[in-house]
């Protein structure tokens, strides 16, 4: 069996506890928002306001699940 046949889902594995389930989706939030900061960092070179708006927002929300994944962890 391939690791494509496997198709595991996190968020229907039932045999995982909840908080597994739920640290695994925002470990997907806090990746995807760190992507997306690096690519308005590579925007810098010629900044508006749109980016640095993005960049704030994205940033709290990063700064935001980072501390919920702490609590949830402790």
């Amino acid at each position: 069996m391939s690791l494509k046949e496997f198709n595991f889902d996190p968020v229907t594995a039932i045999q995982l506890p909840l908080s597994e389930r739920v640290l695994d989706r925002l470990g997907d939030i806090l990746f995807a928002s760190d992507e997306i900061l690096d690519m308005v960092a590579t925007q810098h070179r010629f900044p508006d306001d749109a980016s640095r708006e993005i960049e704030a927002c994205v940033r709290r929300v990063y700064n935001q699940v980072n501390e919920l994944m702490k609590k949830l962890t402790d």
